[in-house]
């Protein structure tokens, strides 16, 4: 609990007031066709948005919240390769890659199958992120692909997202990405740990 609330303190404290367009064109790639299925057996393990931090960006970022302004810390956050507005890193957790997981999180679609599909998103940590606020870390953002089209209500609604998480870079027009993810399943969010 203590991580997440780090790591949204540091998204909100340290991101400038610039922000992702609705009207940017994504920039999602064409790999859906080289996706392989997420053994349906295989348990999921449950990870919250701060498991895909490092440890030690995590120290950093406590250091930041609780005022200590050096240069040096805030410098690690702004780093090449991101989009307009978008700070934090590509450090990643390497022990997630190939690991079956199940988080909570917000969908955004970046490719329409049909009105209220899609088999490509951007998978966020909280409602409206490259929207009306800038782009989250890319550590802090998974590109969620599926083989089979997902269908979703409304952009507002939390989901349940299990699948095979790999330690991937993924460059949209939106944002830059640390994580990817293949779909095995997409349910709605009814809190707890619900299956």
């Amino acid at each position: 609990m203590i991580r997440a609330m780090l790591a949204a303190a540091l998204i909100l404290i340290a991101l400038p007031a610039a922000g992702c367009s609705g009207d940017d064109a994504p920039g999602a790639s064409d790999a859906l066709a080289d996706l392989t299925p997420v053994d349906p057996d295989a348990p999921a393990e449950l990870l919250g948005w701060s498991d895909l931090i490092p440890d030690d960006e995590l120290e950093a970022m406590q250091a930041l919240n609780e005022g200590r302004r050096d240069p040096s810390l805030m410098g690690r956050f702004l780093g090449e390769g991101l989009v307009e507005g978008q700070v934090g890193t590509f450090n990643v957790v390497e022990d997630l890659d190939g690991l079956v997981v199940r988080m909570p999180g917000y969908l955004l679609p970046l490719d329409y199958v049909e009105r209220g599909s899609a088999r490509e998103f951007l998978f966020l940590p909280y409602h409206g992120a490259c929207i009306h606020t800038p782009a989250p870390p890319p550590n802090q953002i998974v590109y969620l692909r599926s083989i089979e089209p997902i269908r979703f209500n409304a952009l507002w609604e939390p989901v349940w997202v299990e699948g095979r998480m790999q330690v991937e870079r993924v460059d949209t027009e939106l944002a830059a990405i640390a994580y990817s993810m293949t779909s095995r399943s997409v349910e709605p969010y009814r809190g707890g740990r619900q299956r």
